[in-house]
């Protein structure tokens, strides 16, 4: 996969959603009522279902206390996958894995049949001739470094050292190829360069261009929004800009679109796409090789079954997942800094990602079941909106340097820590099966 997914669950476990009985138009009704005049075209978020067992329909929620707008609840999608050429990844890859465990399950029988005579005389000569093996291994290992280190690159803006085998000409091959199968997918569901939603990603991604030279000359990107419900966005290696519907309405401000496209053109600029490849290919050999010797090694072959699958599952939690949490936090920052630089009220980061938060909770129907960071490709949503507040005094020098307006005085965060108690009493409210109307409201700014 040469794309980063700006909204995801794990990569590791899939939970099914089960599209609980959260009556959310109920919900919502009963704790903005009191705070709003009125509440426009609530619909069922338990009615409609979309592809990849996920859902979204929005709720115009026009929160007009102090000035600000909370608007359209959602549902994030799980991490898309769309497919790399198939002889890449599902003939070569899964080949190889399969020929190593029959390799070493191979010469473990083949070895097993041999006489007691014949063992000796094998590990015999390997004893008086371990040098070689020794030199051998040597020269592997040492090759393995050489080329490991002579492939180290640095990162656009952030410098950090990685590991890159492909070519920008390669990676720009997969991604058209990617990109076409995308377009083929979502043919009929494009919006014209007139309607209104492409014109809006068009404003907010001119503005980050025009402000940061990174990002520059804006013909390089490609733009394309999609009529789909599916809250996703992201950015191929080269440059095709895919934005649907579901993020432009969970993000209603232009502030927040702008969080949104920084993070996935930070990902285009820091070459993230190229790295993941590159990574994933050297894991790839490790896990082989550790493939090969589990099945030589384990005698049986129902413990090398459980071994092999395990193995896998421990270097994803213990490299793979962590790494691409790296990114993830990497893109966060080059985006909040492509967003500061371009004037936006960066402080609606935090927003974005606290409704982030609500969302997973709305689609597993559990305030506290969420699935543990370690087993996900993405940080945890909280966890991100504190990271973009603790970098915020960075982000305001940032705009300094452009010579951006003061932030306006009213915090754009406010709203939502107004309601999100009554948020979390409803849901479990309706969670327990108790009446919606009873549920106790602390928070007196929400009665008139």
């Amino acid at each position: 996969m040469i794309r980063r997914i700006f909204i995801s669950t794990s990569n590791f476990t899939k939970f099914s959603t089960k599209h609980a009985s959260i009556e959310c138009t109920q919900i919502f009704k009963h704790i903005c009522q009191p705070c709003l005049k009125e509440v426009g075209n609530f619909k069922s978020l338990t009615t409609k279902s979309f592809h990849n067992a996920n859902f979204t329909d929005f709720l115009d929620l026009k929160c007009k206390r102090n000035g600000h707008i909370f608007q359209n609840w959602f549902h994030s999608s799980s991490r898309q996958r769309m497919p790399l050429p198939p002889v890449l990844v599902l003939l070569i890859k899964p080949l190889a894995k399969i020929g190593a465990a029959v390799t070493g399950r191979s010469v473990r029988l083949w070895f097993r049949r041999l006489s007691p005579e014949q063992k000796s005389r094998i590990t015999s000569n390997i004893k008086r001739r371990w040098y070689i093996f020794a030199g051998c291994g040597a020269a592997l290992v040492g090759g393995s470094i050489l080329f490991y280190v002579s492939h180290l690159e640095e990162t656009p803006v952030t410098g950090r050292q990685r590991f890159i085998i492909f070519t920008q000409e390669q990676i720009n091959k997969i991604s058209d190829s990617e990109a076409k199968m995308i377009e083929e997918v979502y043919q009929e569901k494009y919006y014209t360069k007139t309607d209104a939603p492409y014109l809006r990603v068009l404003h907010v991604a001119k503005r980050l261009v025009e402000a940061n030279p990174e990002l520059q000359p804006f013909d390089k990107w490609t733009i394309n929004v999609v009529k789909d419900p599916l809250v996703n966005a992201f950015v191929l290696p080269n440059g095709h800009m895919f934005v649907f519907d579901g993020i432009l309405q969970l993000a209603n401000t232009q502030d927040q679109l702008a969080i949104i496209l920084g993070h996935e053109m930070a990902h285009n600029v820091l070459g993230h796409g190229i790295e993941e490849l590159s990574y994933g290919r050297i894991l790839d050999v490790f896990i082989i090789s550790c493939i090969a010797a589990l099945w030589f090694v384990i005698p049986i072959d129902s413990i090398a079954v459980i071994s092999h699958w395990l193995s896998g599952k421990v270097i994803q939690i213990t490299t793979k997942l962590p790494h691409s949490r790296q990114m993830e936090k990497e893109a966060d920052k080059v985006g909040l800094k492509f967003a500061s630089r371009a004037c936006y009220d960066v402080r609606e980061g935090s927003v974005l990602w606290q409704k982030m938060d609500y969302n997973q909770k709305l689609l597993e129907n559990n305030l506290e079941g969420k699935l543990p960071e370690w087993i996900q490709t993405h940080p945890d949503s909280l966890k991100r909106a504190r990271h973009l507040d603790f970098l915020l005094p960075q982000a305001e020098e940032w705009r300094k340097e452009m010579k951006c307006p003061a932030l306006p005085d009213k915090d754009p965060r406010d709203c939502f820590k107004i309601i999100s108690q009554d948020i979390e009493n409803a849901l479990l409210a309706s969670k327990t099966g108790q009446n919606l109307n009873k549920v106790p409201q602390k928070s007196s700014i929400f009665h008139k």
